[in-house]
């Protein structure tokens, strides 16, 4: 079985060994001399030390690689890090550039997002969609599972408990972490 690929230079997805996409991308770059593009995401997550910065692939498990398939397939297929080029339908699929540039569009400099703060339970925030946009709130439960926060609110002088989807209220400020 011969698998189909589009003539020329193309974006495509190549799959990493876990956690191994930048060591694959930085491989592919360095020694194929080919364009990669490995977006990052960076959080902040809770550890026994305290908060700590973590940066993961956005993608996990994949990045992009901008090559010849007729020329180049088995040099990315077999660099350090690269588990295999998916295939879909006996084909392999190139990525369009408008998507890689949308994409990019998003990111800083360094191809990185940063992730929106977490709420916490006791924090004040801001209502920022709806009929209540601007009304100040206090959470009481984060719900992380169904990206929910439940909200005390007050309501014609009545204390009140709402869900509200955790995209509707305003994240607090991030600290940037020390250099």
């Amino acid at each position: 079985m011969s698998l189909k690929f589009p003539e020329g230079e193309h974006w495509y997805c190549v799959r990493a060994k876990p956690r191994k996409e930048r060591v694959a991308a930085s491989q592919i770059e360095s020694q194929l001399g080919l364009e990669v593009f490995c977006p990052q995401i960076r959080f902040r997550r809770k550890t026994a030390r305290g908060p700590v910065w973590f940066q993961e692939a956005l993608f996990p498990g994949y990045f992009f690689v901008r090559f010849d398939m007729s020329n180049m397939k088995q040099a990315v297929a077999y660099s350090i890090g690269v588990l295999n080029i998916p295939v879909f339908h006996d084909t392999y699929v190139a990525i369009p550039p408008e998507v890689i540039e949308s994409i990019k569009a998003d990111l800083d400099e360094n191809e990185m997002v940063e992730a929106g703060a977490p709420l916490e339970v006791g924090e004040e925030t801001t209502i920022l969609e709806g009929s209540m946009k601007g009304l100040k709130v206090k959470v009481i439960k984060v719900m992380p599972a169904e990206d929910r926060a439940g909200v005390l609110l007050e309501l014609l002088g009545t204390l009140v408990e709402a869900v509200f989807p955790t995209s509707a209220l305003e994240k607090r400020n991030q600290l940037r972490p020390q250099p």
